[in-house]
């Protein structure tokens, strides 16, 4: 019935004679691949054909009547919709074609692999050439939408216009394969620990000890297994951008690595047991290269994160915020920087996706992207909370954005103190956030597009800085010589004589070291935490006090042997538990950020490209206040009047 209502355009037939791809002559036309059948030593071969995926299965009421399902009117009505799996035929639109969409890194834009398709010698990635071997059959074809082949990756314009069709490429396919890449040495036995983890950790919700991994079935601390797995998790997979859209859409989602198979269930749930019971930090501690300089991306939290993403997705039918889908997945890669957003649009909600321009065009950069989509997201609410969200998501000093637009071609420097909601619990330099129908906290100048125009009020100037902390670390162990970020914010905070009242300087001082944060970062960091630094201080300086105004706690000052609290009892679970969350909170706090000092005696983190003579502002709405600087004749100095600072 649909297909007899709907006319498919003739195609002219014009200088594409001869050429491998036809042009599109639908709104809704895709390309599929027919891998032809083949021995492993037989060439690959494979056919595009012509699809449309427009058509979707009307909704059907029913009706609900002792646990059956009726025509008929009676009791609770219900609305059951048919998922449309299938794309059909633009030759005949009543043909139905089942295909799998295939998810994939492409690797190096390296073109040395090959598939003869219609006739056309069609250069691939090694990467895909081996993905093609695999799931090519010996007896019949294989039906594949790949990005690669069924979009022709030369024309700016078609690639322009199916973007925007991806959500139905996925959503529209019988099922979707994510190809990790060939087998290596112990990948099948990871792949094998991660079906077994799934089961065998899914009433666990505490911290599991490394010691008490043999009692659960899982593999010793020190087997090779381990090791297997961290490298299956480190493939470029589980980074690249476009898989988040390819995993939120798709409803059928298998994992293969050479003949190797799981589920996408059983590996997220493995993922997400992994993260909650601490076994993914360990295998951060015994595997990460250290002198690596970007920020370690957590791949099972990752993949837990994307998994409620997912199921965040399939219950709201209007999509999610583009902008917060951005700060959520900053650290996944592309290879072309506008793809950070285009890789979203099929997963963000609509007023977010007709607002951002799509196109490949070379004037058209990445910043300038970047710049309009947070125009956009300013503009939609003038008032609340959205300053506050866009100005934490900055961590950079990019020449060619304006210094309120994020940069996603990067990845954070450091960890956001202020983006979550939560943080209002936590800071508040304008008191309690009060939304207001009408209010405005800041505009955008229609003749300046670099230019936002926020309300706020100066508060202090920085007048000293210290080195920039890029690996900080905690321990009991040799404190006096191995608890160097210790030191140096001990001598660095050495310089206060005294501190703003209610404070004093080692109140300030522990503060400052976790940013006033808990390890989960959503709440205050509790008291406990006073007692774990000021014993770290004292035995890591030699001195006591070391600090003015520096507390104790009863159990410090108990005789030894007598309960008193001591470096050993560290390593024991009450007090050891508040040592791992002092030292948690700590390293999110201060990773690649600067202490410093204003000119009225505040101790303070700030950002990585702080200088003296940066004025702190506090602004309207916003629960953290901002370091801003004068550049130009713009921000702060003289262009401050009636409470209103231009950033550009």
């Amino acid at each position: 019935m649909w297909a007899s209502t709907k006319k498919i355009p003739v195609a002219t037939r014009g200088d594409d004679k001869g050429k491998l791809y036809r042009p599109f002559v639908d709104p809704y036309e895709i390309r599929v691949l027919e891998i032809k059948p083949g021995a492993n030593s037989d060439k690959l071969q494979g056919s595009l054909h012509h699809c449309s995926v427009e058509f979707e299965s009307e909704p059907k009421d029913f009706f609900a009547f002792k646990g059956e399902i009726l025509m008929e009117p009676r009791r609770a009505r219900l609305t059951y919709k048919h998922l449309t799996m299938y794309a059909l035929s633009i030759d005949n639109l009543t043909t139905p074609v089942f295909y799998t969409a295939l998810s994939y890194t492409w690797g190096a834009q390296i073109f040395d692999g090959t598939i003869e398709c219609d006739g056309h010698q069609k250069a691939i990635t090694k990467s895909l050439e081996a993905a093609l071997w695999n799931f090519r059959k010996p007896d019949r074809s294989a039906v594949m939408w790949i990005d690669q082949i069924c979009i022709d990756q030369e024309n700016s314009m078609e690639k322009e216009k199916q973007i925007p069709m991806m959500g139905k490429i996925y959503q529209h396919a019988w099922n979707t394969v994510i190809w990790l890449g060939e087998s290596s040495p112990g990948s099948d036995s990871a792949i094998q620990l991660l079906e077994d983890a799934s089961v065998r950790l899914q009433l666990r919700m505490d911290d599991i000890d490394p010691t008490d991994f043999e009692r659960l079935g899982l593999p010793k601390p020190d087997s090779e297994i381990w090791h297997a797995l961290w490298n299956l998790l480190s493939r470029p997979w589980f980074t690249r951008l476009w898989i988040i859209q390819e995993v939120i859409l798709s409803r059928n989602l298998w994992v293969t690595c050479g003949d190797s198979l799981i589920t996408w269930d059983n590996l997220s749930n493995s993922c997400i047991h992994f993260s909650t019971c601490g076994i993914s930090q360990w295998l951060q501690q015994h595997f990460l290269d250290s002198s690596s300089t970007s920020g370690p991306v957590d791949i099972c939290k990752a993949i837990m994160d994307l998994s409620l993403t997912k199921s965040h997705h399939e219950g709201h039918e209007y999509g999610l915020s583009l902008f917060r889908l951005l700060v959520e997945t900053r650290y996944a890669q592309c290879y072309d920087s506008r793809d950070k957003i285009y890789g979203l649009l099929a997963v963000c909600r609509n007023s977010d996706r007709t607002a951002v321009r799509t196109s490949y065009a070379p004037g058209f950069t990445a910043a300038e992207l970047y710049r309009d989509m947070t125009v956009h997201h300013l503009a939609d609410n003038l008032g609340g909370l959205r300053l506050t969200s866009v100005l934490t998501s900055v961590d950079h000093d990019s020449p060619d954005l304006p210094s309120w637009a994020p940069d996603w071609r990067r990845p954070r420097e450091t960890t956001a103190l202020g983006y979550s909601t939560s943080a209002q619990s936590i800071y508040s330099p304008n008191g309690r956030f009060q939304p207001k129908n009408g209010q405005t906290d800041y505009t955008l100048n229609s003749q300046k597009k670099n230019e936002l125009q926020a309300r706020g009020i100066f508060f202090d100037t920085l007048v000293k800085t210290s080195d920039l902390f890029i690996d900080p670390d905690l321990t009991y162990l040799n404190p006096t010589t191995d608890n160097k970020t210790l030191l140096e914010f001990f001598r660095f905070a050495s310089q206060l004589q005294h501190y703003p009242a209610p404070n004093t300087i080692f109140s300030a001082f522990w503060h400052t070291l976790v940013a006033g944060k808990d390890a989960s970062g959503r709440l205050k960091c509790p008291s406990s935490f006073a007692e774990i630094v000021s014993l770290l201080l004292d035995v890591s300086t030699g001195l006591s006090p070391s600090l003015p105004g520096q507390t104790y706690s009863a159990r410090q000052r108990r005789p030894k042997g007598k309960g008193r609290l001591e470096l050993v009892n560290l390593a024991s679970r009450a007090a050891g538990k508040t040592f791992q969350e002092v030292h948690t909170a700590m390293k999110l706090a201060v990773k690649n950020r600067k202490l410093g000092i204003t000119e009225k005696g505040y101790l303070g983190l700030f950002p990585r490209h702080a200088e003296v003579g940066d004025g702190l502002y506090v602004l309207n709405g916003c629960h953290v206040p901002f370091l801003l600087r004068e550049v130009d004749g713009a921000v702060g100095g003289d262009d401050v009047s009636m409470g209103e600072i231009i950033l550009v």
